[in-house]
């Protein structure tokens, strides 16, 4: 490393620490004195931990020198030998071997310029050699972690890879996901950009409801890149060790990413109570945290824990979060405010020979002809820049191409070149992306529609719907995912239309839609749906009208309660207890013997939710009942029950063989119920 490139590294450095102390203490004032939506925190912690890496070099590009701007000295370059005149020496001295002050002074500012240029060079050279020890020492961390996940099986069938897939269904998420399964970890966690890893606990020890909230939570943290966050600010905690900050920083971005990870998965499943008996359980298994790395996962923390499930149960969660747009002005205004005034350090120049700076240019012939600029630094040095005058910039010019694409002879190229538009996210492709609707191939509709759902412009709204007619069953599939990317301006009639659609899973897509548009209006439409032939429509059926809170179909849901299939059954009792709608107390009881261990365990707990006496006996039963959930179930719904039958039964459950019921049993005997 050249001294001029370390002095100029060092700079940096230096700069670095004193804008990443501005902004991220800023940030830790903000988010301390004023009670914020984890939203708005999220944001704020963000901008400052990666803000503090380009303030520094921004301002170097653009060469702001601000009010407090600092130089470090430079050495000066040693000055070359000249001739003088003779030294005058008295006639009563003698010359041999004397030295003139001078060549003492000289000799000493050479050794000091000397010491302050290696001191960039030492420092820079200390700074690479511990950031690259604890880089690794996290690399190292995370190959272990990796070696420990090696055994990890693909889950392809069963109830969690159906609940999984139900969830990116309603919830639109569009990226694969892959579900694997491990015995050597405790607690779900999201890996990368794509896989959830849960624990064999998850099977046995959790409810239906536990585990649709469980698998929320982790995809989740897929939509929101949290591995990808929490990777980049451990190696920002570890390159940049000289700033404490940086680990509070990621502290904070591991609590905000668990806290809106609950949200979105409360929202997208409408049971925070089943998310937080799910937290607690998960609690139980982990007894430290066993993966030593920061990663995005359902009970990583467990300090976290007690706040994150105080919040589900007292229902603290922001219904309408802080304006993420006004945040993002204010950290823009925040990050602008410390690039035109904070400090910068540079390093200084020497002031001998110093060439003012000089700047040619040589335009060849042409009106596109490369355009040669010639700087000449304060060294002398001279670099030569090659550019062109008037040309676009390269993304322009990779939209342009590949809207151009759009009209090739081969279809698949039309739909690579719509996918990738979608991904870059230039709102100049709308237009012609619309007009790719009517391409004559189906994939190439379809590859059109889903990427005008990313650029999410307003204007594609018109040209999709009008798609929901199309003849190919995935060009309607993607047009009614796509319009659930839209909150207002989606005709509902021809949504609506689609619930008689031939095809089950675009029967189904029309109900996740109308679900999203809140279209009561369609309320009655949807209840015809109760007798379709697919479980899984039948299912988002149910599910819809209670979310809706369509009072008119509380006998369409009755009658699901006689469903041929589990999740239906579940889903209605689920439905009429949102509904706020009276079960017959013979239909509950009859469900507390259900073949299905979750429909018995929602039966069991609306029972206790409803105080129903002559649930007692059938209660007690389900105390010994094979499934872990449905005893703690009855027992708790024993303590809601105001009757010394069920304060009898509570006493005998105290000396089950299940922890959890004699837990449960305990703390529901000293509760008033």
């Amino acid at each position: 490393m050249t001294a001029p490139l370390a002095s100029s590294m060092f700079a940096w450095l230096l700069t670095y620490l004193i804008h990443s102390s501005a902004l991220l203490g800023l940030a830790w004032l903000v988010t301390r004195r004023r009670r914020l939506e984890p939203v708005a925190a999220d944001l704020l912690w963000k901008v400052a931990l990666v803000a503090g890496l380009v303030t520094g070099t921004i301002q170097s590009r653009l060469d702001l020198s601000t009010s407090r701007a600092v130089t470090l000295p430079a050495a000066a370059s040693p000055a070359a030998p000249s001739l003088r005149e003779p030294a005058i020496v008295p006639s009563n001295e003698s010359p041999v071997g004397t030295t003139s002050p001078t060549s003492r002074t000289s000799t000493t500012s050479t050794t000091s310029a000397a010491l302050r240029a290696a001191l960039p060079l030492l420092t820079v050279l200390l700074w690479a050699a511990v950031a690259l020890g604890w880089s690794l020492h996290y690399l190292a961390r995370r190959l272990i972690l990796v070696g420990r996940l090696a055994d990890r099986r693909a889950v392809s069938d069963g109830p969690l890879a159906a609940t999984l897939a139900e969830l990116r269904r309603s919830t639109g998420y569009r990226r694969r996901v892959q579900l694997t399964m491990a015995r050597t970890i405790a607690s779900p966690v999201a890996l990368g950009l794509s896989e959830i890893c849960v624990p064999e606990l998850a099977l046995s020890d959790l409810g239906a409801e536990q585990q649709r909230s469980m698998l929320a939570h982790e995809l989740a943290h897929l939509a929101r890149r949290d591995s990808l966050w929490l990777a980049g600010a451990s190696l920002i905690e570890r390159c940049f060790f000289f700033q404490p900050l940086n680990r509070l920083a990621r502290r904070e971005l591991e609590t905000t990413a668990e806290y809106l990870s609950d949200e979105w998965a409360t929202r997208k499943t409408g049971s925070a109570v089943a998310l937080a008996k799910c937290l607690a359980t998960v609690a139980e298994w982990i007894q430290a945290s066993p993966l030593g790395v920061p990663v995005a996962g359902l009970a990583e923390r467990r300090s976290l824990l007690v706040s994150r499930i105080s919040r589900l149960l007292e229902g603290r969660l922001s219904s309408s979060p802080a304006s993420r747009r006004g945040w993002a002005v204010a950290a823009a205004l925040g990050v602008g405010a410390t690039i035109a005034a904070a400090p910068r350090v540079s390093q200084g120049v020497a002031t001998s020979h110093v060439v003012p700076p000089l700047r040619t240019a040589e335009r060849g012939t042409g009106g596109e002809a490369p355009l040669h600029i010639v700087e000449r630094g304060s060294g002398g040095e001279e670099t030569l820049h090659i550019g062109k005058r008037g040309s676009v910039s390269e993304d322009t010019a990779v939209v342009n191409a590949l809207i151009a694409r759009l009209k090739d002879e081969n279809a698949g190229v039309r739909g690579a070149a719509a996918h990738s538009l979608g991904r870059l996210g230039d709102p100049r492709a709308v237009p012609p992306l619309i007009a790719v609707l009517a391409d004559s191939d189906g994939e190439v509709r379809a590859a059109a529609i889903e990427a005008l759902a990313d650029l999410g412009d307003a204007r594609a709204i018109g040209p999709i719907a009008g798609l929901l007619k199309d003849p190919v069953a995935e060009v309607k599939r993607n047009a009614l995912g796509a319009l659930s990317h839209f909150d207002e301006g989606v005709p509902t009639a021809p949504v609506v239309a689609l619930l008689d659609d031939p095809n089950a899973d675009v029967r189904h897509e029309a109900i996740d839609l109308l679900a999203h548009l809140h279209a009561r209006s369609a309320a009655g439409a949807i209840a015809r749906m109760i007798h379709d032939p697919s479980p899984d429509v039948r299912h988002a059926a149910v599910s819809t009208l209670g979310n809706m809170g369509a009072q008119g179909a509380v006998g369409a849901v009755t009658e699901a309660l006689a469903d041929a299939n589990a999740d239906v059954r579940q889903a209605a009792l689920g439905a009429l207890n949102d509904l706020k709608a009276p079960i017959a107390e013979p239909t509950l009881l009859n469900l507390m013997k259900d073949p299905a261990a979750d429909v018995r365990q929602r039966a069991a707990e609306l029972a206790g939710e409803r105080s129903l006496v002559t649930a007692i006996p059938g209660l007690r039963r389900l105390i010994d009942d094979p499934r872990s959930d449905v005893r703690e179930a009855a027992t708790q719904a024993l303590g809601h029950i105001a009757d010394p039958a069920a304060r009898q039964a509570l006493q005998a459950a105290l000396q089950s063989r299940d922890p959890k019921v004699r837990r449960a049993a305990a703390e529901a005997l000293g509760q008033d119920p």
